[in-house]
């Protein structure tokens, strides 16, 4: 085998999973049309999130911070 997999490579790649399953989940706040024709739309721009939109977004900076810190650690060679 070229390479052996540890702990830390196997989280990353589950907490890549899940964080890129979070941000597929997360509601847009710019639309399609405003992004092709280039728009500046501000009616929804400091909107807050609301509800179930609030724990996904919390959600997603823990799993952030978690997989820089992986990756930090991978980088370093600890694991």
């Amino acid at each position: 085998m070229l390479f052996e997999l540890g702990i830390i490579d196997y989280l990353l790649i589950i907490v890549s999973i899940v964080l890129i399953i979070l941000v597929a989940m997360q509601n847009s706040k710019d639309d399609i049309g405003s992004a092709l024709t280039g728009a500046n739309s501000e009616l929804f721009k400091h909107q807050k999130e609301r509800g179930v939109e609030v724990y996904i977004v919390r959600i997603t900076y823990g799993f952030s911070l978690a997989f820089v810190a992986l990756s930090t650690l991978i980088l370093l060679g600890i694991g």
